[in-house]
């Protein structure tokens, strides 16, 4: 037995197989899990945490019309490894650090547990470029691979494109400082929840931590309502409002002029959104030490 810490989703059993079907098409089912039934018939399907921000709940409550039972929980529920489901997680895990133990070797290296140690175990997806975190390819060796290193890397996290976010800078807008490793523009699109987000991800950062209560804005009813989001960012909140809680108006304020370019981008097509800019605050301001 094992404790899933992670996120799932419960269902009515009679609707288990189809939506089982659809998480799993998305890739967002762990399939090393097993189903568990719960006492009061709801099943719980573990889902992958590094999938969540792109679940698109919404589509799922109403894939089946008369069924609007889906709910994103956390839970503490043990849950069943399914056989073998350990050793296919692995074999994906290994992936990455197969392709770089054969390029050290073409390069007459030897594969070590201190390089091991010193790939990457977390990182961001924001379409087709993977964001990784600071502490890992630290070591001098890597050096020497120059740029067959960034594309073993991609080839061996499924990407096109690469960077890698050292710090948050302090200069008021909570930047990211963010290195281009691999590719020749550092735009991205990321899906959260069926909605699209495009921001530089060298100049603004994605909030995947607060999907929980980007989700319940998503269950509101706001037809016929105005509502002014603060601090919008790339329009985290902005955006589930309109597409998904159906606010008739939204004021959207932003001071980070980076990111109300990427609002703008966000907002096309949207109905009835009024972004503001603060400049003259923005230079007026004096960046924290």
């Amino acid at each position: 037995m094992c404790f899933l810490l992670g996120v799932i989703l419960t269902l009515h059993l009679k609707c288990i197989l189809f939506h089982r079907k659809c998480l799993q098409s998305r890739g967002a089912l762990d399939l090393s899990l097993c189903l568990l039934k719960e006492s009061d018939g709801t099943v719980l399907l573990p889902i992958l945490p590094s999938c969540l921000s792109q679940l698109d709940l919404q589509s799922l409550r109403t894939t089946v019309a008369s069924v609007n039972t889906c709910e994103i929980v956390w839970s503490q529920s043990p849950l069943q490894s399914k056989k073998g489901g350990r050793e296919r997680g692995k074999a994906s895990g290994n992936k990455l650090e197969k392709i770089l133990q054969e390029l050290l070797e073409s390069h007459g290296e030897r594969w070590t547990e201190e390089l091991k140690g010193d790939i990457p175990r977390s990182f961001q997806r924001h379409g087709d470029l993977v964001l990784l975190v600071d502490g890992c390819f630290s070591l001098p060796l890597w050096k020497k691979m120059d740029q067959q290193l960034w594309g073993a890397v991609a080839k061996g996290l499924g990407a096109k494109r690469l960077a890698k976010m050292s710090r948050i800078s302090r200069d008021g807008f909570r930047s990211p400082v963010v290195t281009m490793l691999l590719g020749e523009h550092s735009w991205v699109r990321h899906v959260d929840n069926g909605i699209q987000y495009e921001f530089d991800v060298t100049k603004c950062m994605f909030s995947a931590g607060n999907i929980t209560e980007k989700l319940r804005v998503a269950g509101f009813d706001c037809r016929g309502e105005t509502v002014v989001d603060l601090y919008a960012g790339i329009g985290y909140f902005t955006l589930p409002y309109l597409v998904h809680a159906r606010a008739s108006h939204v004021h959207a304020c932003e001071w980070n002029p980076d990111a109300v370019e990427a609002l703008q981008k966000n907002l096309r097509g949207k109905r009835s959104v009024r972004p503001l800019h603060d400049s003259q605050r923005r230079q007026s301001t004096t960046p924290a030490v």
